[in-house]
């Protein structure tokens, strides 16, 4: 009995992640999104950078800014050899040019895999040199990419298709579901550590999310606790509401509602964006035809 539930384990494992869809217009989305979505907000910050990223006229020294970091001895020390040999301005070019280069690559399908670990890389070369400035749009540039990275994206409209003329390989994965784990998991985890807040139940959270000026001073409307408990009830319950059909739609409107909110009002624009993307990449109804198989899966 206990050698059949050991044996039976990984095939339920199996199965849970074993693909019934088309993937193409899931990988598809993800791959053309994240890309576009870490350009655009690059661009955005094209102005401004050279205050956090740059050999000079920096905000804060860049050595002060890498003691801060949690990679320290791996940045550092590469910032003092190029500073010795005289390649530090060349280098800051040279970072954020191959940084937009490898994104255009990833969006039209260009040596895709390869692409995917090369902007994966220097966008933790960037932001990571200045971290105490991140917040939670950089984490999730990071763990998009390195999903572009690991999964075929690459397979389906891609240059690549065209360029290398690749034979059709089997999926036999759903790496679908493998989003889907991973968002449910973030909103469940950020739903709790709000619960334990207080300042989530009787509106204190939001008002200073929203407003300027200090909330002892003044009553809090009614608004902001009401928001404040339907996010904290959101998040929490959003990896059983997001699984089932007939709850699925009206929980993704209200996560993508919401996320438009914090956009508009906070002007975290680019959290918002990615966001949603991952919502509709992981939950979004992408791939609606069921492929036929006997015993195995053909692309």
């Amino acid at each position: 009995m206990h050698y059949r539930a050991i044996y039976t384990m990984p095939n339920r494992i199996s199965d849970y992640f074993k693909r019934e869809y088309s993937e193409a217009s899931f990988l598809l989305f993800f791959r053309i999104m994240i890309g576009l979505v870490a350009i655009i907000e690059i661009l955005s910050l094209k102005g401004d950078l050279f205050l956090l990223f740059s050999s000079a006229d920096t905000l804060m020294p860049q050595e002060l800014m890498y003691m801060e970091t949690g990679v320290f001895r791996y940045l550092y020390p590469m910032s003092l050899f190029l500073k010795d040999n005289g390649l530090l301005d060349f280098f800051y070019q040279f970072v954020l040019s191959a940084y937009l280069g490898s994104l255009l690559f990833l969006v039209i399908g260009f040596l895709t895999r390869f692409s995917a670990l090369f902007a994966l890389i220097l966008q933790l070369l960037i932001f990571k040199s200045f971290s105490q400035f991140n917040y939670g749009y950089d984490q999730f540039v990071t763990m998009s990419l390195f999903y572009c990275f690991i999964f075929p994206v690459g397979k389906y409209y891609s240059c690549d298709r065209l360029i290398f003329k690749k034979k059709n390989i089997e999926i036999y994965f759903n790496y679908q579901t493998v989003l889907q784990i991973h968002l449910s998991i973030a909103y469940f985890f950020s739903g709790l550590a709000k619960a334990l807040d207080s300042g989530w139940w009787d509106g204190k959270s939001v008002w200073n999310a929203l407003v300027s000026i200090d909330s002892n001073y003044y009553p809090i409307p009614i608004i902001y606790i009401v928001g404040g408990i339907l996010t904290v009830l959101l998040e929490l319950s959003y990896p059983i509401l997001v699984r089932l059909k007939k709850t699925r739609k009206i929980t993704l409107a209200a996560m993508i509602s919401m996320h438009l909110f914090i956009g508009f009002t906070m002007g975290l624009y680019a959290f918002s964006i990615i966001m949603i993307v991952w919502n509709i990449a992981a939950f979004g109804e992408l791939s609606l035809v069921k492929e036929k198989r006997n015993h195995e899966i053909l692309v």
